[in-house]
């Protein structure tokens, strides 16, 4: 028989092992202290939605750098990227096309952080501290043989599977790339925010692990900042940029044209701050000069692989007629040159504005500001007013769609999704 010690050291390990959802029910967060026997009642917030969607938005969360307060719609509409209960925004196609790729159909199930693995092989180059990263190479794309002089990823913003279609994209449905292919790969993560995805695209890591979850994350002062801004924290693990820059010496060329600085994850660059040198041309008028201007430079001139990355913004048809510009130059100009083609997934959503004016209204204070799939709470003026997340969690719930359904299929506090493998 166990000892008085030993039994009371048994009975607290079992008491923490329930403690996450004891306490969620016991704080009466959200919809956790629905009546027992009442239909759709749940035990726990985050808990109720479908468990494939639950872990997309778990791949999308980082403690410390997403939202207080999350919620997921239960109707999609086009505006801020929220999660949507009921939308495919996670669908994204990838194509690799060029030297040294074979043609062919590739999986359905295949994910955005599997890109960098795939270019990696692709360059013979292997990565330090593989674990810390969920993408791993797709089979069957890479041919033995040398490694291209240039990789160019070209990504549409803000677009996913549904934007890639004969009547939007006349260049692409005119065009047989003879590559790999799919249009149904998955972000990986929600929500689908072009900066959390063109990280995991860079960095071959999901938001959980690389902690750019969004084009705002949670700044160095506790309050949100842009991603890859002077107040922002770094990506947490390098990406494919970072790690052949360091490893060839700043031999390799590695370039961004992109709208925006919260594109960098495409290829990073703050890693290795004491060395990297990369040719980044943020907002420019005319992306396909932007990019002749870095071939011109010598990309893909010698036999060291340079990384081109391009963000393109917009809708679909000048998207479609930039990337079919900049192809066609590269071919010209770098014949062995190597191409990815993909997209960072829908942005579906209520409109974030308009809920963080709502939640406001509701509570009777400027407590939220909103970003991708929640709100950041203004602490000094909680701490002021008595209002507590509860509150904002339950403002969530009142708000209506522009239907007259309720806005949110759930809403629940950020840590709440640490604790979904209790569900």
């Amino acid at each position: 028989m166990a000892s008085g010690r030993r039994l009371a050291v048994l009975v607290v390990a079992l008491a923490l092992v329930g403690a996450p959802a004891v306490a969620l029910r016991a704080l009466c967060v959200g919809k956790s202290c629905a009546q027992e026997g009442i239909a759709g009642a749940a035990p726990i917030p985050f808990c109720p939605l479908p468990a494939a969607l639950r872990e997309q938005i778990v791949a999308g969360y980082r403690q410390g750098r997403s939202p207080d307060v999350m919620g997921t719609t239960n109707v999609p509409m086009v505006g801020w990227p929220w999660v949507g209960y009921t939308s495919d925004q996670n669908a994204a196609p990838i194509m690799f096309f060029g030297k040294g790729i074979f043609g062919g159909r590739l999986p359905n199930d295949v994910g955005l952080d599997q890109i960098a693995p795939t270019i990696a092989e692709l360059m013979d180059f292997r990565r330090a501290h593989p674990e810390v990263r969920s993408g791993a190479p797709i089979s069957d794309v890479v041919h033995n043989g040398p490694p291209p002089p240039l990789v160019v990823e070209i990504v549409w913003t803000g677009v996913g599977t549904a934007s890639f279609n004969p009547a939007g994209t006349p260049w692409l449905t005119d065009h047989d790339l003879h590559g790999a292919w799919t249009y149904n790969a998955t972000t990986g993560s929600l929500p689908t925010d072009p900066a959390a995805v063109l990280t995991t695209i860079g960095t071959g890591g999901l938001p959980s692990q690389h902690g750019i979850t969004g084009t705002f994350i949670r700044g160095k002062d506790g309050a949100p900042a842009r991603a890859w801004g002077l107040d922002a924290p770094t990506s947490i693990i390098a990406t494919l940029g970072d790690d052949w820059d360091h490893a060839t010496a700043q031999s390799a060329r590695i370039g961004l044209v992109a709208p925006t600085s919260s594109d960098r994850g495409l290829i990073g660059g703050t890693w290795y701050l004491d060395v990297d040198r990369d040719d980044v041309l943020l907002g420019a008028s005319d992306v396909v000069d932007a990019v002749g201007q870095l071939l011109a430079a010598g990309y893909g001139a010698d036999t060291t692989t340079d990384i081109l990355g391009v963000a393109l913004g917009g809708g679909a048809q000048g998207m479609d007629k930039h990337t079919g510009q900049i192809v066609e130059m590269v071919r010209r100009l770098v014949p062995d040159a190597v191409f990815v083609l993909t997209a960072t997934g829908a942005q579906t959503g209520g409109s974030g504005p308009s809920i963080a004016d709502g939640v406001d209204a509701a509570v009777g204070a400027p407590v939220v500001a909103a970003v991708s799939g929640g709100l950041f709470l203004n602490q000094q003026v909680m701490a002021t007013t008595g209002i507590t997340s509860d509150e904002v969690v339950l403002a969530m719930d009142s708000l209506d769609a522009p239907n007259g359904d309720p806005l949110f299929a759930d809403a629940y506090p950020g840590f709440a999704v640490s604790f979904s493998r209790y569900c």
